[in-house]
């Protein structure tokens, strides 16, 4: 991919000794690496990951402009569909949970002082920012709440952490539960340095941004709390205050700024970061923390015998003749242990033997939600874990293991070891999971229920194969992967309780009526189906769909296929009265029609018709008038409706969100 000259702009500072002098690099993507959602497909550049790549193309303008990044969701709606996934384990989540990420590649590694994120459209769902070092490890630079803020193009740069090594790629993360409609992104610019830059004054903690905030040079609104550069117009104008006084408040280092933080061989066989885990006396006080404040909350439910009365608190607990925590029975230990993340039960193991014993009781690991750890977990954190697992049922690798951080025989080894027992397992979005990864799955997992692999672009068709030996599947997820029309179908035949089918984001040969028309046929307890941009998808697969009567959920937006539905949508409809959503976006044939037996779905909640340039103003009044639970209509792009009628609806109708996409000139 070619680039202007304009990408990386080089600027040298020289300190107060002319033999000192650190150079200023600012560079914009030069490449994307790895992500895990996109609303444009392989077959076009709109919408796609790699157009956050390069120079902004639009911003400042605002609106919605296929040349920008968009992912796949946005809101609540998708947490409230009946294809939602359900995380397990919740206690590893931390307090935002990331829903998207994608990962940028730039041209020279620095020392990052500010990431600005040029946000072109409905801003605000970037949640963290972290940086790899040469080692593979992460460091997160950056995080915070999803915010709402103005409907306007902002360039957001947040106050980022000191980072001690030098990066070039980045990765940004996204919660979208607060957005109205889609987010795009236009570009994201990396500004750092060639030698690390710290404070003379340990009161500014190390941190630049610290230094910048006490000159008085950054700005800040009530409406953009966490945005160092609130007015595009003057972005970037305290660094070049800072390059001004650099030599009056800061020193240069030439070689990388080590933290001694000792970290132990429990904390290297987990592989996390030394930036980011705290010291055994953190552990000690956070043992100290749950003992105070939430073990009485836990223990109000724990009866004791002998008619004793409710433990309500630790002093309480403490004035009791046994006098010690270690004097529980270990089933009610381990109901209390159940509250604890994974990272909390690794230090508890370091607080005695007794602790260490019961906290890696196996009952304590029937459930394993490994996504949040993304960034830290490797080989060794496998190995770790693996002694723990004889119960494992539910287990979650998302995300994990990008990078070499986890190889694909660590993965077949630890799922040969407890695969048996194994009902749930989700891979989304990992890099190590291939073709020998998928033989030892359906060698082992013979009791899958669910199976999650999104985005994995590592298996090949033939490697898809061996799935076929499952028989008790309930949730498939193939997201842009390469699995083969015959060898889905086998798969759909051998599995007739399926409930969940997503194939959004295929390739352009998979032939999605006769997968349709196998749906219809076998697996008649299908509740929802995701063929979103299934090209090849006609209204004969629509019409087989109607077989599945308990659908509760379609996505057939931007299936080009089906042109004008003819009968089939009306069959479908009229088939499936139990349809809470309803996504047809970009049907341009769409009619008032095709609609009419929707009408009569009392559960509708959500419904698509972006693109949809003939409908009339009745059918879509019909749909606000008759269906009592819908929540959400998106409207976009719909010719035959008027802004003007949009407005009256969204004032008479104010429990319905009524989309409508939107465009502007240059601010």
């Amino acid at each position: 991919m070619c680039h202007s000259i304009d990408l990386v702009r080089v600027n040298t500072e020289r300190t107060k000794s002319e033999d000192e002098y650190v150079t200023f690099v600012e560079q914009f993507v030069k490449d994307v690496n790895d992500f895990s959602s996109q609303y444009g497909s392989n077959l076009s550049i709109s919408y796609t990951a790699y157009n956050i790549a390069g120079n902004p193309s639009k911003f400042p303008d605002y609106g919605d402009f296929p040349q920008s990044f968009v992912m796949r969701t946005y809101g609540k709606w998708w947490d409230k569909a009946p294809s939602k996934l359900s995380d397990y384990m919740l206690q590893n989540n931390g307090d935002f949970i990331s829903q998207d990420y994608i990962d940028l590649e730039y041209f020279q590694e620095v020392y990052p002082i500010r990431v600005s994120i040029y946000e072109t459209y409905n801003p605000g769902s970037v949640i963290g920012i972290w940086a790899q070092d040469s080692k593979q490890q992460w460091f997160q630079l950056w995080s915070g709440p999803p915010q709402i803020v103005p409907h306007k193009s902002r360039i957001f740069s947040p106050h980022l952490q000191l980072c001690d090594f030098k990066t070039k790629l980045l990765r940004l993360e996204f919660n979208h539960n607060l957005l109205e409609y889609y987010t795009e992104l236009d570009a994201v610019l990396l500004i750092g340095t060639t030698k690390l830059i710290i404070p003379f004054d340990h009161t500014y903690n190390q941190n630049v941004n610290n230094v910048l905030k006490e000159l008085g040079c950054h700005e800040y609104t009530n409406s953009d709390i966490y945005n160092l550069t609130p007015d595009y117009l003057k972005a970037n104008n305290d660094l070049t205050a800072l390059k001004n006084v650099l030599y009056k408040y800061c020193t240069l280092y030439t070689s990388e700024f080590i933290n001694n933080i000792s970290t132990g061989k429990l904390i290297s066989k987990l592989g996390l970061h030394c930036y980011c885990i705290p010291p055994i006396e953190e552990a000690f006080n956070s043992l100290q923390k749950f003992l105070q404040e939430d073990f009485p909350k836990l223990t109000g439910d724990i009866h004791l015998s002998n008619n004793q009365k409710v433990l309500t608190s630790c002093n309480n607990f403490n004035n009791y003749t046994c006098g010690s925590f270690s004097t529980l029975p270990d089933e009610t230990v381990l109901k209390i242990l159940k509250y604890l993340d994974i990272k909390s039960l690794c230090r508890l193991c370091r607080v005695n033997k007794h602790f260490n014993n019961i906290a890696q009781d196996a009952l304590l690991y029937t459930s394993l939600n490994l996504k949040p750890y993304w960034h830290c977990l490797n080989s060794n954190a496998l190995d770790y874990l693996l002694p723990r697992c004889q119960y494992l049922q539910r287990l979650d690798l998302s995300w994990c293991g990008n990078y070499g951080m986890i190889k694909y025989d660590d993965v077949t080894r630890f799922i040969s070891a407890f695969g048996s027992s194994l009902t749930h397992l989700r891979l989304n979005c990992c890099q190590f999971v291939n073709d020998n990864v998928i033989f030892e799955i359906s060698r082992t997992c013979k009791n899958l229920k669910e199976l999650c692999l999104r985005n994995c672009l590592g298996i090949t068709a033939d490697g898809f194969s061996h799935l076929k030996t499952l028989k008790f599947l309930e949730r498939l997820e193939l997201y842009r992967t390469a699995i083969g029309t015959s060898t889905l179908c086998s798969i759909l035949k051998n599995n007739t309780e399926l409930k969940h089918l997503n194939l959004a984001g295929m390739h352009e040969n998979m032939n999605m009526d006769e997968i349709a028309t196998e749906l219809g046929a076998s697996c008649l307890s299908l509740e929802s189906v995701d063929f979103w941009k299934g090209h090849l998808l006609t209204s004969n697969g629509v019409r087989a769909l109607s077989y599945c009567t308990k659908l509760r959920e379609v996505d057939f937006g931007w299936c080009g296929g089906m042109g004008a539905p003819g009968d089939s949508l009306r069959a479908l409809f009229s088939s499936c009265r139990n349809l809470e959503k309803v996504y047809l976006a970009a049907l341009r044939g769409l009619t008032d029609r095709d609609l009419e037996p929707l009408l009569l779905c009392e559960n509708l909640q959500q419904l698509d018709l972006l693109g949809a340039r003939s409908l009339t103003l009745d059918i879509c009044y019909g749909f606000l008038l008759c269906c009592s639970k819908l929540k959400m209509i998106d409207l976009s792009f719909c010719e035959g409706i008027s802004d003007v009628k949009i407005q009256e609806w969204s004032q008479q109708y104010p429990y319905v969100s009524i989309k409508r996409s939107y465009q502007a000139s240059c601010i």
